[in-house]
């Protein structure tokens, strides 16, 4: 029980300090916060950035206890989200594309049913959809 309250803390926790990044005036402000929660929450921004959605999973699954593996997976996914908004194309299609494939690996293999997941997926694929239409 420990354990699990442990991990309901940090997720707690991490989601706070990702709407505080977010709610900050300035991009680069905003950038500096998701980055330091790349270090903090899932190892290295450089490793994230750096890695393939696979490389990324294999990552996670060999760092973390298997308990907290979806959880960071989701952590990662969100922040991949969220730098999306903050980043010109093609790199904002690339961060939005990494996060539409975890959202989907966690939706397929979490065992847990989010609405909130699955309307993150939507909303993805049709910000992707739209910015291939435009080109």
């Amino acid at each position: 029980m420990i354990h699990q309250d442990y991990i309901m803390r940090m997720i707690r926790d991490f989601f706070a300090a990702l709407a505080r990044a977010l709610e900050k005036n300035e991009i680069e402000d905003r950038t500096k916060a998701i980055h330091e929660l790349y270090d903090t929450y899932l190892g290295s921004y450089e490793r994230c950035q750096n890695a393939t959605v696979e490389e990324a999973i294999d990552y996670i699954s060999t760092v973390y206890p298997e308990e907290q593996q979806m959880y960071r997976l989701e952590m990662l996914a969100e922040l991949y989200y969220a730098e999306a908004g903050l980043r010109m194309p093609p790199f904002r299609e690339t961060l939005l594309e990494r996060a539409l494939s975890l959202f989907e690996f966690i939706d397929r293999h979490s065992g847990v049913y989010s609405v909130m997941r699955l309307q993150k997926i939507d909303a993805i694929r049709q910000r992707l959809s739209t910015a291939r239409d435009k080109e």
